[in-house]
């Protein structure tokens, strides 16, 4: 096991949560063969750190606050900035083709935030080894992705010759009243006006949109509209 500074796994942190990134930070140090050579809740200040300093893995959260640069416009300036830097994604949202946007981007791992320390510490020594983590769930999702995309490319030509709308691509994932509640909800509409609009009650409207959230792998509206930016802008 490595013993030397020197030959330590360099560990770089970044989550809006203070506690999260203490737990992270603890974590780490308790590993022999690894250290934490920074830890920000801001990335722009990751990104000024990384021009200075050399990085194994960098442990990412995928959604931050309001302002700052985050999801796969984050990891789309930082790869390519520095293309050997090995990305651990984590996040509370658990959506496929959120995942799978991002391992196109080039990220070497994944993980949900729901998951134990030594997981983590895991997931971190196989992308120091140049090596991809995928939890097995997930990568089971993202091979049934694959055969459906297959599928389809034999049914009307590669799947690049085609531009499915926006409203195509919800409706692919959701009932249609569930994609045209969720579809509201990016409008900026409120439950009661939602209601209003399709002459349902509220309940049936609360209970569509959380139908829907579930089935996309989201937790929160925050998750909702940054789910929207980078799959459908």
């Amino acid at each position: 096991m490595k013993s030397t500074t020197a030959d330590k796994v360099s560990v770089v942190l970044l989550d809006d949560h203070p506690m999260i990134l203490l737990a992270t930070e603890i974590a780490i140090a308790k590993q022999q063969d690894m250290q934490v050579t920074g830890s920000f809740n801001d990335s722009r200040e990751l990104l000024f750190f990384l021009q200075q300093q050399h990085v194994d893995v960098l442990v990412l959260d995928y959604i931050l606050g309001s302002e700052e640069l985050d999801g796969l416009s984050l990891i789309k300036q930082i790869l390519a900035r520095h293309a050997e830097l090995s990305i651990l994604l984590y996040s509370s949202m658990e959506n496929v083709a959120v995942i799978r946007a991002a391992f196109q981007h080039g990220i070497k791992g994944y993980l949900s935030k729901r998951e134990r320390a030594h997981t983590y510490v895991h997931a971190i020594r196989v992308l120091s080894r140049g090596q991809r983590y995928i939890p097995d769930e997930i990568e089971l999702e993202l091979t049934k992705i694959s055969s459906r995309k297959q599928e389809l490319a034999e049914w009307v030509g590669p799947v690049s010759s085609f531009k499915s709308t926006e409203r195509d691509r919800l409706e692919t994932l959701l009932s249609p009243r569930e994609a045209e509640v969720i579809r509201c909800v990016l409008d900026g509409m409120r439950n009661h006006e939602i209601a209003h609009k399709l002459k349902r009650s509220r309940k049936t409207i609360s209970g569509h949109k959380q139908a829907g959230m579930k089935k996309l792998g989201i937790n929160s509206d925050l998750e909702l509209f940054k789910y929207h930016a980078d799959l459908f802008r």
